[in-house]
């Protein structure tokens, strides 16, 4: 069973009041039968077929609590203090941070679209669980063949764009047992690269650098189940704004 202090740090979490994004029609998903693949906020997360609908429900859940909170936080002033709000909420969920840190990175190819250009980075931040992130790595490639107003992209763009640069999360899931491990990867990006959607950005030389990170949190499946109930009450209405699924092609 959940615990009292559990349940009291959950209910009290700062998430902000409910908005909805102005001019995104997203539809709500079922947050009890989340597909494999799907965007939460500035995330997009990848699930193993074998992940359970309440496991599925409390990563994505956890994920989105912990942007909330960092988003309302008003000490957090900078990109960095935000992240640091981010991974504290996530590891007063249970979640144990094995580790992790920024680099500065140099896109290696120019005159091509960030979507593109960051593949190369995901492959090698993502590590050992790159072959579990196929459906991320290639969602992004089909980003060109896709709509760029669609709404799952346009609720990525939107919710990764805080202070004066754009930060783009990507998530992969795995479970061994009652082993859960996320391993996360993000690119962040100043604000030289506009007001477009940095995603579509063309990389010319004057704008080849990017800081990016990689990080790796576990946590026990019954813990974090344990917690969905509590999760859904306390983020419920928020989700049929800020969780969105990816579109059907992509879960192929």
């Amino acid at each position: 069973m959940l615990n009292q202090v559990h349940h009291e740090y959950i209910e009290k979490l700062p998430v902000g009041p409910l908005i909805q994004l102005e001019g995104l029609d997203v539809q709500a998903v079922d947050i009890d039968n989340l597909p494999n693949g799907l965007v939460t906020g500035s995330n997009l997360i990848q699930f193993p077929t074998t992940a359970s609908p309440e496991l599925k429900s409390s990563v994505a859940l956890s994920l989105l609590a912990a942007q909330r909170v960092a988003t309302n936080d008003v000490v957090v002033q900078s990109p960095d203090q935000w992240l640091q709000r981010h991974n504290t909420v996530l590891e007063n969920l249970n979640w144990l941070n094995e580790g992790g840190g920024f680099v500065n990175s140099q896109f290696r190819s120019i005159n091509v679209a960030v979507h593109e250009a960051i593949i190369p980075f995901l492959t090698a931040a993502l590590g050992p669980a790159v072959a579990a992130g196929a459906l991320i790595l290639t969602a992004i490639k089909q980003l060109k063949e896709m709509d760029q107003n669609s709404p799952w992209i346009t609720l990525f763009d939107r919710q990764s764009r805080r202070f004066n640069v754009t930060e783009y999360q990507f998530s992969v899931v795995q479970v061994n047992n009652n082993n859960v491990q996320v391993r996360l990867a993000a690119a962040r990006f100043d604000a030289a690269y506009g007001a477009t959607q940095v995603l579509f950005f063309t990389i010319k030389q004057e704008h080849a650098g990017f800081q990016s990170a990689s990080g790796t949190y576990s946590t026990q499946a019954d813990l974090l189940t344990e917690m969905n109930s509590a999760l859904k009450a306390k983020l419920a209405g928020f989700t049929a704004t800020f969780i969105k699924s990816l579109p059907d092609s992509l879960l192929k």
